[in-house]
């Protein structure tokens, strides 16, 4: 098992419950720069899934799940380089049939894409659109992969929670569970 960060690049600003219809971000950049502060301290994690959500600052005719402007932000401006992932194609957020949905993830920069109904029909449908994993894509997935093989490091709770709270801010109320 592998952690994935989500949703990047944030979903606290969202109008709506992207499950139900597609949300919007209207806010600027400057604006969206402390939502994405854990983002930033997390680039390098294996694994992370992207938001479909509009972030008109970035792209204001696309979802980040199939925006190239919203996935090159994330690499170049947060720096994430790991595994990236759609979040469900089958979400109301995304618009069309699944087999397009997953090709506009793909040419927007996703590695991965997920469908997660469960009917197969849908899920054949959603491969028609998925290209042949290679190149970095694969590079990032065999990374990703070879990190669940690898022997649990140790941790320390009260370490854990020092760097929780230095990418989380120093929020009023914080009190450590520890």
């Amino acid at each position: 098992v592998v952690g994935c960060i989500k949703h990047m690049p944030g979903h606290g600003r969202a109008d709506v419950d992207s499950h139900l219809a597609l949300p919007h971000v209207r806010e600027g950049l400057n604006a969206l720069g402390s939502d994405m502060a854990p983002f930033r301290g997390l680039r390098h994690a294996e694994a992370a899934m992207t938001a479909h959500i509009v972030y008109a600052a970035l792209d204001p005719d696309r979802p980040a799940t199939h925006s190239p402007a919203v996935v090159n932000f994330l690499r170049t401006e947060i720096g994430f380089d790991g595994l990236l992932i759609s979040d469900d194609i089958d979400m109301k957020a995304l618009a069309g049939p699944l087999t397009e949905k997953a090709a506009k993830a793909f040419a927007a920069g996703c590695d991965l894409v997920i469908q997660c109904n469960g009917v197969v029909a849908d899920m054949a449908a959603t491969a028609t659109g998925c290209p042949t994993l290679e190149g970095r894509a694969l590079d990032r997935a065999n990374s990703a992969a070879a990190v669940a093989h690898r022997a649990p490091e140790a941790f320390d709770a009260a370490a854990g929670w020092w760097r929780f709270r230095a990418l989380m801010g120093d929020k009023v109320g914080l009190k450590p569970l520890i």
